[in-house]
């Protein structure tokens, strides 16, 4: 192929065979619409399955003079009934924080008991609290307000970075990856968290990664290969940098696939938004990012061809 071989950047372009992404956008566009259906109507219908963060619960403080293991308190508070928990330890480990929901018909006391038992002998209960729904939905705000911001700065910096254009395109495709991630968890009803929150904001830092680098080879081939069409250029860069972006993706997928089936169930979820966001980020970079330039109003700056090539190749 072209691309592997010594000074590929100097091969003419008449002699330059990408492989033709533009010519089957239309496959990704009708991908992207299928999942935004899904989600929106799964939002709608079941929305996502809170946890513990968002929805309060009752939270016991212990400690022990010989450390906890965190992995043996969680089992045996499942065991205990309590099926969602969440479980931390800290002071070396002589301390736990154990977080179940507030179960119907019983009081805290009664929970804050059936955990005492759970914990066994030569634990001593330090504090018991009631987390209240008000402090979890501060948490929920702040949560959603981070995911936006995350978003809104993403589009802002690239528009400073690159053009009006290319920043639009970056801000659809970074909301586009973030509401792919939020609908998988909605869609499972897996335990949706400020953890999850963290794994959603991970992938948008991921999917701009991604998105710049194709913006800028872009940009550069539109400078290069004048006498080629947006499309044509689209084609060659994502083609120069696929590899690249295979390889990245590939090796970041390892590291959060070792935490989905090595890091427990406190890691587990955050590792899938991971693992489902870096295929997501990986797609939307060939088949939602570049495809925009051409479907976007305006030109795209360095182009040589504008408002009728452009229209002529959105129909194409």
């Amino acid at each position: 192929m072209w691309w592997d071989k010594p000074n590929a950047d100097k091969v003419p372009a008449e002699e330059v065979k990408p492989f033709p992404f533009m010519k089957i956008r239309w496959i990704g566009f009708l991908a992207t619409l299928a999942m935004i259906i899904v989600t929106t109507v799964s939002l709608l219908t079941q929305g996502l399955n809170m946890g513990l963060d968002f929805t309060g619960g009752v939270q016991i403080e212990a400690t022990s003079p010989k450390p906890f293991d965190a992995g043996v308190v969680r089992a045996e508070v499942t065991k205990a009934g309590f099926h969602e928990n969440t479980v931390t330890t800290t002071e070396g480990g002589t301390t736990v924080i154990i977080r179940v929901p507030l179960e119907q018909g019983s009081s805290v006391e009664q929970i804050a008991g059936r955990l005492t038992t759970a914990l066994g002998e030569g634990a001593t209960i330090r504090k018991t609290d009631n987390v209240s729904g008000k402090v979890s939905d501060e948490l929920l705000v702040k949560g959603v307000i981070a995911c936006l911001l995350a978003v809104i700065g993403i589009g802002a910096y690239v528009w400073f970075r690159f053009e009006v254009k290319f920043g639009t395109g970056a801000f659809l495709t970074t909301f586009h990856d973030v509401y792919a991630v939020i609908g998988l968890f909605s869609v499972t009803q897996m335990t949706f968290d400020l953890t999850i929150v963290a794994g959603v904001l991970t992938v948008a830092g991921y999917s701009i990664n991604d998105t710049v680098v194709v913006y800028d080879r872009i940009r550069e081939m539109l400078k290069k290969y004048k006498k080629l069409t947006v499309s044509q250029v689209i084609d060659i860069s994502i083609t120069a940098t696929l590899s690249r972006t295979l390889m990245t993706s590939i090796t970041t997928m390892l590291a959060a696939l070792a935490m989905v089936f090595l890091g427990g169930a406190v890691l587990a979820g955050f590792g899938i938004s991971i693992v489902f966001g870096i295929v997501i980020g990986t797609y939307s970079s060939i088949f939602v990012a570049a495809p925009l330039l051409i479907h976007l109003p305006g030109r795209i700056p360095g182009a040589k061809y504008r408002g009728e090539s452009t229209a002529a190749e959105a129909r194409a």
